[in-house]
């Protein structure tokens, strides 16, 4: 991904990047010696310095440590998580879906916007606050193609509250078709589609919407926040929402009976 010069003026995640780079080349140490430190790869070390990948907290505080900076890349990555308007440059959420080889997602009340059809995604935004409604349909199908055109396209594992399916978007003709696309999606070798059925009750889904990407084979997380969602790269925090999702995987229904609860709900829009 093309990030572009780093701007340690404007950013402190460039800001760490660019101290990294100079700090190691204080001491003489190479890259490979680096990574050897905070036990990683090569490569881990130079996307860092390029501003490719964040720091991570638990290297920071071992090159802290072996380096005797007194903490100081410790409280620049903690700064830097903390400043919502200097977000690392990880891009968009459709940019990363773009690159990503696995794609796993998880929704409450409606169908992932990955998997709507046109007309619903119309309807979905009919209720909000969007200026341009076309465009916001247009922008929705872009990311799908980018995500289901590829010559290679990502493995995609989709779990479905039960509300998404009886809870009516649109009319009963768009949630009809709306249905239909899911199953016709399924069929495809490199997508399953499963579904929580009212039956589990309160679960630990109902946190909120998740998607979790696999891009140049590491995980990254979305989720929703109060005031929008937002990209998560820290490794721990990532796998916290990997144990979320496989909780609600657990209690999902198999691909073949959630099918079966896809075609039933389809007959109550005919």
């Amino acid at each position: 991904m093309s990030q572009g010069p780093l701007d340690p003026d404007r950013s402190m995640w460039d800001l760490i990047a660019v101290e990294l780079r100079r700090q190691r080349r204080l001491r003489g140490m190479s890259g490979a010696a680096l990574a050897r430190l905070v036990g990683r790869d090569r490569s881990i070390v130079s996307r860092i310095e390029s501003g490719t990948i964040p720091l991570q907290l638990d290297h920071a505080e071992i090159i802290d440590r072996e380096w005797s900076l007194e903490r100081l890349f410790t409280r620049l990555v903690k700064f830097a998580k903390e400043r919502k308007d200097d977000e690392w440059r990880l891009g968009d959420l459709a940019e990363q879906e773009a690159r990503a080889t696995r794609v796993r997602l998880w929704e409450v009340g409606l169908v992932p916007g990955l998997l709507q059809t046109p007309d619903y995604a119309r309807a979905v935004f009919s209720v909000g606050l969007v200026r341009d409604l076309s465009e916001a349909v247009e922008t929705r199908l872009a990311r799908q193609t980018a995500v289901f055109d590829r010559e290679q396209p990502p493995e995609v594992s989709v779990i479905l509250n039960w509300v998404a399916l009886e809870q009516p978007v649109g009319s009963p003709a768009i949630m009809y078709a709306q249905l239909k696309h899911l199953l016709e999606l399924g069929d495809l070798p490199h997508v399953n589609v499963r579904v929580l059925e009212k039956s589990t009750g309160v679960h630990v889904g109902y946190d909120g919407m998740l998607e979790l990407l696999t891009v140049d084979s590491r995980d990254i997380a979305y989720a929703d926040a109060p005031h929008g969602g937002g990209l998560v790269t820290d490794p721990k925090e990532v796998e916290a929402f990997q144990v979320r999702y496989d909780r609600i995987g657990h209690i999902a229904a198999p691909v073949g009976p959630s099918r079966a609860v896809i075609q039933r709900a389809m007959e109550t829009y005919q």
